[in-house]
């Protein structure tokens, strides 16, 4: 295997510039061309040439010099999850952070601004690399829409790093979870709630009893369930003839995950049953659970990177998803890393110098050492 080269030579005055035009963009699912519009003639030096696929991701393929094998893909998403439309990254003394009117967006655009770095840096340092080729997605936050619609026949690379795991940067994660999110609508019947409540049934009643029923939260070390909206009924006046929720259930096995589901769907079958309603049940898989195998060389190539990074590898469990979900599935073993961004999704959200620069000397090492 290649030797580390040692630390390489980043610019972080660059990096962070980067970071912060990136940032600086609106880039919801729909609007990822006005990221993809800096990442094409920042690398454009380096002859890396993307094409657009009919999702909208971004691919790119660099060559090697003076390798032509260990071929390795580098992953990391353009769009963000809302607020950002007034946001101004605010740069202080030990990082990046938004300024309260939003989000920052720096899941993902500190992966993107390190996979970029890492690029310039290790070709200014004339270092012999591996061929790399690059899948940028798009909607990765309403659902790895750019992964699902990949074409994984449309490169060579079947293994990926994927920049956009919570945690420190040294973070690997070899499990991840499955998720079902699932609608329940609740029927009932509607009455004049003054003059013949009694003729009615309240489907919001039917819904009261069956969310009380139903096991929410940790349900145990490997399994989540939550209930993230509920709606239902008319005006005040009329006894509500339908409710409905929405809800999810995420866990590392596959087998609990469909026990989990089927509590669900119990509980709301049960309700209706007890108080003479009916009930309509959907179910839309998200993803699938993976696990790797920390013997596996893509691990191990992650583990080698984090260490001539000077840091420490930690192998985990995750409960969120990310395009590596996606990239598994399709047999591209695809590794997601800690990227060290803080307090993502929330106006809160917190990027550190210190985690952006070694994040992106990960990703050099990566390059130099597949």
């Amino acid at each position: 295997m290649p030797e580390s080269p040692g630390p390489i030579a980043l610019n972080r005055d660059r990096l962070l510039e980067n970071f912060i035009d990136m940032l600086s963009v609106d880039s919801y699912y729909g609007d990822e061309e006005r990221v993809a519009a800096i990442i094409r003639p920042a690398l454009a030096p380096q002859g890396i040439r993307f094409r657009n696929d009919a999702s909208g991701n971004l691919i790119g393929r660099w060559p090697g010099r003076g390798r032509r094998d260990g071929l390795i893909m580098l992953n990391a998403h353009m769009d963000t999850v809302q607020p950002t439309p007034t946001m101004r990254p605010v740069v202080d003394a030990d990082g990046v952070r938004s300024d309260g009117s939003s989000v920052l967006g720096a899941d993902d655009k500190a992966g993107l601004a390190a996979i970029i770095e890492a690029i310039r840096a290790v070709d200014e340092a004339g270092l012999e690399h591996a061929p790399i080729e690059l899948v940028i997605t798009v909607g990765e936050e309403l659902g790895h829409i750019g992964s699902k619609a990949f074409d994984a026949a449309s490169i060579d690379a079947r293994t990926a790093f994927v920049f956009d795991a919570g945690g420190p940067v040294g973070t690997v994660v070899l499990r991840a979870p499955g998720q079902i999110r699932c609608t329940a609508t609740l029927h009932g019947r509607a009455a004049h709630a003054g003059i013949e409540p009694e003729l009615g049934l309240s489907a919001i009643s039917l819904l009261a009893r069956a969310v009380d029923r139903m096991p929410l939260g940790r349900i145990d070390d490997e399994t989540t369930a939550n209930i993230g909206r509920i709606e239902g009924g008319q005006q005040s006046n009329i006894v509500a003839p339908t409710a409905r929720i929405e809800a999810e259930a995420r866990s590392l096995s596959e087998d609990r995950l469909a026990a989990q589901i089927d509590a669900m769907r119990t509980s709301v079958a049960d309700a209706a049953a007890d108080l003479g309603g009916s009930f309509d049940f959907e179910e839309h898989r998200f993803y699938v659970a993976y696990q790797l195998d920390e013997n596996e060389p893509a691990v191990q190539l992650a583990d080698r990177a984090i260490i001539a990074a000077g840091l420490t590898p930690r192998h985990v469990s995750t409960g969120g998803g990310s395009d590596a979900h996606e990239f598994n599935l399709y047999g591209i073993t695809s590794v997601c890393l800690g990227v060290g961004y803080i307090d993502v999704h929330t106006t809160d959200e917190f990027m550190p110098h210190d985690a952006l620069h070694d994040i992106t000397q990960v990703a050099a090492q990566l390059i130099t050492q597949a």
